[in-house]
């Protein structure tokens, strides 16, 4: 089987294509020149093990076609072949045994085959690829598509629209007939969205009138559910923190979208992997190979702690440099640091802090305890559980939009660039990330500010994929100049980092002196909640701090009672905090594996040279150059956000 890969031993020239379903230019070069020697070349690519240029003889089905390079990937079911660059048609099942018809490439289409599995998404593909044509007419290739391009343009945008859950059937009848007037315009035989409407209608009436992605490809309509893998073990059951997961011991569970917070902890408690957490890794992957899109990654700091252990390293091992390099490597053009934005984020939560604690000693009214606003899940946990109390959390954004939000509307500025052009992948160890990614109040119109989330899991499943090891990357250092960080904000990652991180920079902003020591020992720890008290002056803070939504519930009913008081409060949804994730990788000694996880995070932090988060010199110039001053105007319009009640039915 192997040896008929005319395009054998050189993986990484097709890189995208192992997962990404498209060519690189590489590619396509080989296979003009196979064609050109005469052979019946054909470019196999999408979700099939071994992508690459074959030699087809004649009377080969499509079926052969796929055994010959290697299969379907994960052994999924066939859902279509997509036939020659650009707007081919599909071959869908019905057709897998009926041998290939070599007019299903015209004159003006690439002799090229694209292969959708189960996993795939039918609008995300179509999505895609209408993104890659006008990618293509940008760069001045396709011109006879020029004449049409009014039509494609709106073409994307629709679906764009029905990926988001904002469309109505009514755009179904307008993509029909754009599809109509391009396709009679360039006298085309096949044109891919039309056909795409016709062999799968159900899943555009699905995306419009259930907000449902079947494939879990379309982000903002993501939902976790339980599949026909469950034994009915009752594993999730046990770790849900919201009791929104129901079933019968040895039978099907079922979870409640309207009361899950997306933690995951289900995900990572399930011995079958029988819960479907959606999978983004192809998204990354056509984000990468669309022409004229810039691809930025942003990496969370419980990450590089947690990777190495699918490579052979010990839990704690600090992998950053070399998840640099082997993002570079598959193709994304910048990579910065997440825990950049936590010393955004910390600059001003603390003045935040600061101000309500004036205000409170001066006698005021003021909402106190702050609490610190990070982590998703818990988010969504409060505004479900907790909905008149919405003015107690921080109103700061987290981590992972600040940073896209800066990317977009500074960054991407700066360099000429719009916000559609800049693609915004967020690596991190949290599952709800996804979640948060796709609420409407981080998005400029249809426009997100985080484009998807790729959890730690999937970054692995995309490295073992392109083969990929971290033990042979060259250590590369994070794009500046939002690649740098303070030890401050690498803490953000473990139980009890971002409240001691704020009250770094807190108390040496009210006392006006530097402290010798940083280190808030008395905020470490790794019980469920605990209490702790900080002099500052004649004030003694009073600290609270859960990591687990279940111990997070006892204490806000406590305050909400007036039966405690606490001046702030860290909540995060999973056990250890972010190195816990339900992104993360799973791991038997589970306690032990997050000690070390966080332990890796407290030897960056000690490492480090700058470990206040008000003494990052890229943070000051971006107040300087831009927002004026923490908590000024222009940063509560960037870097502030509201929260809202949410229904449980």
């Amino acid at each position: 089987m192997f040896e008929n890969n005319l395009f054998s031993g050189n993986k990484q020239v097709i890189i995208q294509s192992s997962v990404g379903s498209v060519f690189s230019s590489t590619a396509e070069k080989e296979l003009k020149a196979a064609i050109k020697k005469g052979n019946n070349a054909i470019a196999i690519s999408g979700r099939v093990v071994n992508p690459g240029v074959y030699e087809i003889s004649e009377g080969l089905s499509l079926k052969d076609v796929i055994e010959l390079a290697g299969g379907i990937t994960g052994k999924k079911k066939f859902k279509a072949a997509q036939f020659g660059l650009p707007f081919g048609g599909f071959i869908t099942e019905e057709f897998l045994n009926t041998p290939i018809d070599y007019k299903l490439f015209s004159k003006n289409n690439n002799r090229s085959i694209i292969i959708l599995s189960e996993e795939d998404c039918i609008i995300s593909f179509s999505k895609f690829y209408i993104e890659f044509l006008l990618g293509k007419m940008q760069q001045r290739g396709y011109l006879g598509y020029s004449r049409v391009q009014y039509e494609i343009e709106r073409t994307w945008r629709v679906l764009e629209r029905i990926s988001m859950g904002k469309a109505n059937m009514r755009d179904v009848f307008l993509l029909r007939q754009l599809s109509e007037a391009i396709k009679e315009a360039l006298n085309q035989e096949n044109n891919l969205v039309l056909e795409s409407i016709d062999k799968f209608y159900d899943e555009y009436k699905c995306h419009i009138e259930n907000g449902n992605c079947p494939a879990g490809q379309c982000i903002q309509l993501l939902k976790f559910k339980i599949t026909d893998r469950c034994i009915g073990c009752t594993a999730c059951t046990r770790v849900c923190p919201v009791n929104c997961i129901s079933g019968e011991l040895k039978k099907r569970h079922k979870i409640d979208n309207d009361k899950c917070t997306h933690c995951g902890q289900c995900v990572v408690a399930c011995p079958v992997g029988a819960i479907f957490e959606g999978d983004h890794t192809i998204q990354l992957l056509r984000h990468i190979a669309t022409p004229n899109k810039v691809v930025v990654a942003q990496i969370a700091p419980a990450v590089r702690v947690a990777i190495g252990e699918a490579f052979g390293y010990e839990a704690g091992e600090n992998l950053e440099k070399k998840l640099v390099a082997a993002l570079k490597k598959i193709g994304v053009d910048y990579v910065f640091d997440t825990s950049w934005a936590a010393d955004l984020t910390i600059m001003e939560e603390a003045t935040e802090f600061q101000k309500r604690l004036k205000r409170f000693y001066n006698g005021d009214e003021v909402k106190l305890p702050i609490l610190t606003s990070c982590c998703p899940a818990w988010i969504k946990f409060f505004e479900q559980s907790y909905p008149d109390m919405l003015d107690v959390p921080s109103s700061v954004k987290s981590p992972m939009e600040i940073f896209s939000t800066v990317t977009k509307d500074l960054w991407a500025k700066n360099l000429g660039l719009t916000r559609e052009q800049v693609s915004v992948v967020a690596i991190m160890p949290c599952l709800a990330k996804k979640y948060e990614a796709s609420r409407p109040e981080f998005s400029r119109g249809d426009n997100y500010d985080t484009d998807f989330v790729i959890t730690t899991r999937e970054l692995i499943k995309i490295f073992k994929q392109s083969d990929i090891d971290l033990r042979d990357m060259e250590d590369e250092e994070f794009d500046a100049p939002l690649g740098e960080y303070s030890g401050a904000g690498i803490i953000f990652g473990r139980t009890g980092g971002v409240i001691e991180a704020t009250t770094r920079t807190t108390v040496e902003m009210i006392t006006g002196e530097r402290l010798e020591d940083i280190e808030f020992h008395e905020l470490r720890g790794w019980e469920g909640f605990r209490t702790a008290e900080i002099k500052l002056g004649d004030v003694e803070l009073r600290v609270g701090i859960a990591h687990g939504l279940e111990e997070a519930a006892k204490m806000l009913d406590k305050i909400r009672a007036g039966e405690e008081f606490f001046h702030a409060i860290e909540i995060m949804a999973c056990k250890g905090g972010c190195v816990g994730g339900g992104g993360q990788p799973k791991a038997r000694n589970k306690m032990e594996v997050l000690k070390k996880r966080a332990g890796g995070l407290n030897k960056i932090d000690k490492n480090k040279v700058i470990r206040r988060s008000h003494e990052n010199e890229s943070v000051k110039a971006i107040y300087r150059d831009y927002l004026d001053y923490p908590m000024s105007r222009k940063a509560h319009e960037l870097l502030h956000t509201k929260y809202f009640p949410k229904l449980k039915y």
